[in-house]
């Protein structure tokens, strides 16, 4: 049992990583386009939306819990863990040459680009686990509907 706890648990991080690379870069895109539209990279460019993912990936998996939680203790970890990303995504920021930091709207404007995503990943992750939801409770209902009829189960 403890091994398909690890596999979920795998790939409900990996589904989150690879969402947070796609948000990051979007921001990436939008946020240098607005700011710093002329500066060039190099190909090490790259690897920031891996950074910034991994960053946002562990803060929200240490965070996590196994219990039901309440809403309130589920808002006090959702924002621990988005004030970890954002104190963690501005650090790097104030201290790399490649971020124009010496705007000040780039910092703000990365903090709130930082929420965004956020956001924005926890309202996609929500939709996909109701979706799932919706899937195993009309496989139950099927199952409890044959089960009431007397039919064997051979699925």
């Amino acid at each position: 049992m403890a091994r398909q706890k690890w596999k979920e648990l795998l790939i409900r991080t990996l589904r989150l990583y690879t969402l947070l690379v796609t948000l990051i870069t979007v921001l990436m895109i939008v946020l240098g386009n607005l700011l710093d539209r002329n500066r060039v990279f190099g190909y090490d460019a790259f690897f920031s939306p891996l950074i910034y993912a991994l960053i946002g990936t562990v803060a929200t998996v240490i965070t996590r819990s196994e219990k039901e939680l309440s809403v309130r203790s589920l808002i006090v970890r959702k924002t621990v863990s988005l004030l970890l990303i954002e104190g963690a995504i501005i650090l790097i920021a104030l201290n790399a040459d490649t971020i124009p930091t010496e705007k000040s709207q780039a910092v703000v404007s990365l903090a709130l680009g930082v929420f965004a995503v956020f956001i924005l990943t926890h309202i996609i992750l929500y939709l996909i686990d109701k979706k799932e939801a919706e899937k195993l409770n009309a496989d139950l209902s099927r199952y409890q509907e044959k089960q009431m009829n007397g039919s064997p189960i051979h699925e």
